[in-house]
């Protein structure tokens, strides 16, 4: 069984064969003179405050794994990388984004028409045939209208942000706007389309595409 030990100058761990206990050795790397111990036996410890290039280093004994501890990264999908953030996300928001703008478009056209409708009638009668309830329907239609027309620019503007990944809050509002039912250009269209922007502006690798 051979003999280990560690040089008293270097801290190196050394081994020779049994029959050279109480024999003079020489360390090889740095030369140090000194005697073979007597018993062959593990080697001792090294001290707390050894040279980092003294000796073989100790391995640290492993931590057992605790079965209850949350994964770092399980289940969860790995982020988009920076330079393909913007491409992801005019990939995901562009289909919706001209949906709205459709919308929009129809409901800006729809009010125009009407506003034209209702001042065609206005003017078809004389200002004496004019009842008070047919000037005061006249004029809440006038101003419904008005305020649908607005909107309705509004959904466009918003959606056309929302194409370029500008204004974030905007581009939601014009979401919201559209999907609303009293306050939509187009119920039919709308609702289902703004459900469609909020999903897709939810997504939070999305939003932080946006440039404000």
């Amino acid at each position: 069984m051979p003999i280990e030990f560690r040089c008293t100058g270097c801290n190196r761990l050394l081994r020779t064969a049994d029959d050279t206990a109480g024999k003079q050795a020489k360390c090889p790397e740095c030369g140090a003179v000194q005697s073979v111990p007597e018993m062959a036996g593990a080697p001792p410890p090294p001290p707390p405050h050894s040279s980092p290039f003294a000796g073989e280093p100790q391995s640290q004994p492993e931590e057992p794994e605790n079965p209850y501890r949350s994964p770092d990264h399980a289940g969860q999908l790995p982020p988009v990388p920076a330079a393909g953030l913007d491409a992801y996300a005019l990939a995901r928001v562009t289909a919706p984004a001209i949906a709205l703008i459709v919308t929009g478009a129809l409901g800006a056209g729809l009010k125009v028409l009407s506003l034209l409708v209702m001042a065609f009638q206005f003017n078809a009668f004389p200002i004496g045939n004019r009842d008070f309830p047919m000037m005061l329907h006249g004029g809440f239609g006038v101003a419904f209208d008005a305020i649908g027309l607005l909107l309705s620019l509004l959904v466009i503007y918003g959606a056309l942000r929302m194409k370029n990944l500008e204004n974030y809050g905007l581009a939601l509002a014009s979401a919201i706007v559209a999907l609303v039912p009293c306050i939509s250009p187009c119920c039919l269209l709308g609702l289902p389309f703004g459900i469609w922007a909020i999903v897709v502006l939810s997504d939070a690798n999305v939003k932080m595409a946006f440039r404000s």
